[in-house]
């Protein structure tokens, strides 16, 4: 049974694992829980299609109050599900209360492994019309987009046009599906080249929650994972570490900002951060004393490295202060001046002073 119709990924993986168990509950004759499951799981999917495809009288709120029988007269009404199919599920909802044990026990319901049998088909065919009529209701779904970026790289306006003909929700899995892409990346057949060209332009449409979600996993990364696979959703992410907390923020920052320190004697890796723009969001954050010593320690770095290649370390430094008042900028100055000696620092702030940045 393919889920893949439904946006949320949390939300289609636990639908994925409520039928396996489904399954599991079919196998071994548990038909009260295959009467449940079956209902729950269709109540969910219709939940979701509502959501994403509003009709003039319902909103997300009136959506989510809305029980099984509810949904399934909507979707019949609005020939999401055919007549017959809503005939059918007559044994769903017939069965929905069974959860409640005096419920039960007053109407004396029985059921068999027959009636189960024949609530798992009538899950089956709702999942296969809504499916139906969500694909040609989202235009270009995210999967035939991954499938024609791994076959052919187009331009900045053509990607532009196609994602005109894409649904809100197909946006979102799409942006998804990009940000992880390297992670998943399978290295036989084609592949996409650069993911964060199409990350850039898609963006801007994307919903705060999706972004909000790849923060917590850049998060989850520092705690468990590797330090390229933090940089790697630093790239994507930096300018949006805005949507995290005070401490959040500080967490990612001291991770990153330890990350460019171990690396400042790199001027190839200088010059990575320097074209991604991956310093300029430093100026904003420096409310804690730990991120303003991390920060003064990274700029004395780049002041004593600066000779391997001083017009990067002349862009880094610019990136890092441009957001920055004048007397803060000088501040820094005299600290930098006061830590490192003046043989370097005095050539580096020549060098930047001269605006000579270019590299000849």
């Amino acid at each position: 049974m393919k889920f893949d119709f439904i946006f949320d990924q949390d939300f289609r993986n636990i639908l994925e694992r409520d039928f396996e168990e489904l399954n599991k509950c079919v196998e071994n004759g548990c038909t009260k829980s295959v009467l449940l499951l079956s209902g729950s799981i269709i109540e969910a999917i219709l939940t979701d299609y509502f959501i994403n495809f509003p009709t003039n009288d319902l909103n997300q709120k009136k959506v989510l109050s809305m029980g099984l029988f509810g949904l399934i007269e909507k979707a019949s009404e609005v020939n999401l599900i055919s007549q017959s199919t809503k005939n059918l599920s007559t044994v769903i909802k017939n069965y929905r209360n069974l959860i409640h044990p005096g419920r039960e026990i007053r109407t004396n319901e029985s059921f068999n492994k027959d009636t189960g049998d024949v609530a798992k088909s009538v899950l089956n065919i709702i999942v296969k019309e809504v499916r139906e009529n969500y694909l040609n209701n989202i235009g270009y779904s995210a999967n035939d987009l991954i499938s024609k970026l791994e076959s052919d790289e187009l331009s900045q306006p053509i990607f532009e046009k196609i994602l005109n003909k894409v649904h809100k929700s197909e946006k979102n899995k799409l942006f998804n599906a990009l940000v992880e892409y390297d992670f998943n990346l399978n290295t036989f057949g084609n592949f996409i080249e650069d993911t964060r060209k199409y990350i850039r332009i898609l963006k801007p449409q994307i919903n705060r929650e999706v972004i909000e979600n790849l923060l917590r996993k850049m998060i989850k990364r520092i705690e468990t994972g590797e330090n390229w696979e933090v940089l790697y959703y630093y790239r994507v992410l930096y300018e949006e570490i805005k949507y995290l907390s005070s401490d959040e923020i500080e967490f990612v920052l001291l991770y990153i900002l330890n990350t460019f320190i171990e690396n400042s004697n790199n001027p190839d890796e200088i010059e990575s951060y320097v074209s991604q723009n991956l310093l300029t969001s430093f100026g904003t954050y420096l409310e804690s004393e730990s991120l303003r010593k991390e920060f003064l320690k990274f700029i004395c770095e780049l002041v004593e490295n600066h000779k391997e290649k001083d017009y990067v370390y002349f862009g880094a430094y610019d990136q890092l202060v441009n957001s920055i008042s004048l007397d803060i900028k000088k501040e820094i100055e005299l600290y930098v001046k006061d830590n490192v000696s003046d043989y370097y620092s005095d050539e580096f702030y020549k060098g930047y002073d001269n605006g000579n940045y270019l590299p000849f």
